[in-house]
């Protein structure tokens, strides 16, 4: 990795995402799973990086994401049970950017919050995913919302499942 630091894109900048400011410069050709939002920060300063949502990337990387998020969903079950209102807060904000990472990636695109959390042209998501991420977003220390990440993510696992078995008739 190079000590060079990026701001923060425009494309990035939405709410409380991303919780890093300030991204890696890095030339890579190989995936690097954190600090989310990384590859694309790298993107668009127009940085020749990884990109995790090519085609040929998708499915690895995808399912690394995924993996990170269960690790992190069993600390959040922690974080509820002990009322631990800072680390839920700060966890959910890690997990709504591995999903959003995940929700744009199974598209085929990086991630671009400019606009919104969920772009208008993604046709792979979620039911209901614009509300249910505001919902979310309002209440980043609850149980509720630790339980509705979980159900988003669970869908957007089996939409994924649905479109790699499709594509592999295709192929």
């Amino acid at each position: 990795m190079d000590k060079e630091q990026l701001n923060t894109p425009l494309e990035l900048l939405y709410g409380p995402f991303p919780v890093i400011k300030q991204f890696p410069c890095i030339m890579t050709e190989s995936f690097i799973i954190k600090p989310a939002f990384l590859h694309e920060a790298n993107y668009y300063h127009n940085k020749n990086t990884f990109q995790p949502w090519n085609k040929e990337n998708l499915k690895d990387c995808v399912n690394k994401v995924i993996q990170e998020w269960k690790q992190l969903r069993e600390e959040l079950q922690q974080f509820v049970r002990q009322r631990d209102t800072p680390n839920l807060q700060n966890g959910l904000t890690l997990g709504m950017e591995y999903f959003l990472e995940c929700l744009y990636w199974i598209n085929e695109k990086p991630v671009m919050l400019k606009d919104g959390l969920v772009d208008k042209s993604l046709e792979i998501k979620p039911f209901n995913i614009e509300d249910r991420l505001q919902f979310i977003l309002k209440r980043l220390n609850g149980y509720h919302s630790y339980k509705q990440l979980d159900e988003l993510f669970k869908e957007l696992e089996k939409q994924f499942a649905i479109k790699l078995i499709k594509s592999n008739r295709k192929e």
